[in-house]
């Protein structure tokens, strides 16, 4: 067998697909209303993986509201009583207008709202993805994937909280793998049809090893380093209180966990909307033809 060997060209005059944007920042720094129409085409571009209920006021966003990891079961019951087969209680599936989520804006406020799991949400864009019209998919925020996992984890080892009894890091290393193996799929995904993943985490102030403070991710540290090492460009969102508007910064230093490996990116902060973005990698074409 012949394995052929590719000669990698970064020529900017083609923007690349099969990105992971990752933003992070603190709350109401525009990360969920700039991710929802991350894309050429706007909101049109873009499917949200609403997580923790906060699309509800990014105007025109295509969203799917996530409200659990695993698809939540019911008894199956006929007039009050639950139908057994082979002498096992049989259970079924919750409907998803039926798990107790009611929308909060537009014309259907207050009406039951439909809602996923994230096994549900992903087995349908497995199947279905390529042929929807959206380029990109945005999950806001993989924070709250954690805290489903960890219950999980916890709930698995009989556990009250992460970190108990004596599994020396067990329950954090089967939490990780579970949250590493979610954002793989999704990757994995996007990249084998050319479409962009944009994943969201709130900001948080970490102590590292020398005593510095650290801005990074609100995830457990190992996981934190795993999900920024997996992402292509890291952006840190951010108010400016003086004009009002939101910046996202690429610039890396040892208080801040942001970086890209799109070049044209690195080190620079810009107004944070996709069309500045892509503005800039255009420019920096240009200036290095």
């Amino acid at each position: 067998m012949d394995i052929k060997i590719r000669k990698v060209s970064t020529n900017w005059k083609i923007l690349p697909t099969g990105l992971t944007w990752y933003f992070i920042g603190q709350p109401k720094t525009g990360k969920t209303t700039q991710a929802s129409k991350w894309s050429s085409k706007g909101s049109e571009g873009v499917l949200l993986i609403d997580t923790d209920l906060g699309s509800d006021f990014a105007n025109k966003a295509n969203t799917i509201t996530v409200t659990s990891l695993n698809t939540p079961t019911r008894p199956n019951m006929v007039d009050d009583k639950q139908i057994t087969k082979d002498g096992k209680p049989e259970i079924e599936v919750i409907p998803n207008i039926e798990r107790g989520y009611y929308h909060r804006t537009g014309d259907d406020v207050g009406k039951p709202m439909e809602v996923y799991s994230m096994v549900e949400v992903y087995h349908y864009l497995k199947d279905n993805f390529k042929e929807l019209p959206y380029d990109t998919i945005a999950i806001d925020t993989i924070d709250h994937i954690n805290r489903w996992i960890e219950q999980e984890v916890c709930d698995e080892r009989g556990q009250s909280a992460m970190g108990e009894g004596s599994s020396w890091g067990a329950d954090w290393a089967q939490a990780r793998k579970k949250n590493l193996d979610i954002l793989k799929r999704f990757q994995t995904l996007c990249k084998s049809l050319g479409k962009n993943l944009v994943i969201i985490s709130h900001a948080k102030n970490t102590v590292v090893t020398d005593g510095k403070s650290q801005l990074g991710p609100e995830l457990p540290k190992g996981l934190a380093y795993a999900v920024t090492a997996s992402a292509d460009v890291i952006g840190y969102a951010m108010a400016n209180k003086e004009d009002g508007k939101f910046y996202i910064s690429f610039q890396a230093y040892d208080e801040r966990t942001v970086g890209s490996r799109l070049r044209p990116l690195a080190q620079k902060t810009l107004p944070f909307d996709y069309d500045s973005i892509i503005s800039e990698i255009l420019k920096y074409k240009e200036e290095t033809e």
